[in-house]
């Protein structure tokens, strides 16, 4: 998250909140699929795909999205255990269903 918030100056309660202007979250749930969420990430915010995918992942988490695996969530979990939210230095593969 340190270098997506380097890039962009936005840290992760921003990002929720821009979601929730972009009415891609209503009533605290993901209404957006997966590819409209990416278009906007990597076009309006300027991310690359993987960061980009982490922002959705994390928007998922905080909504408590039933797409989100439950590898994703023990993964969640322990980075939430550590000092900081997240340090993005390994390999993650996301899959979700919309």
């Amino acid at each position: 998250m340190d270098n997506i918030q380097a890039k962009t100056g936005k840290t992760q309660e921003d990002f929720w909140k821009l979601a929730i202007k972009k009415r891609f979250v209503k009533q605290g749930k993901i209404v957006a699929k997966h590819s409209d969420l990416l278009v906007w990430l990597k076009s309006e915010v300027g991310l690359g795909h993987v960061h980009a995918n982490f922002i959705i992942l994390y928007l998922r988490l905080r909504a408590n999205d039933l797409k989100v695996s439950t590898q994703s969530k023990k993964w969640d979990i322990m980075n939430r255990n550590n000092t900081r939210f997240c340090s993005f230095s390994f390999s993650v593969t996301i899959f979700f269903a919309n």
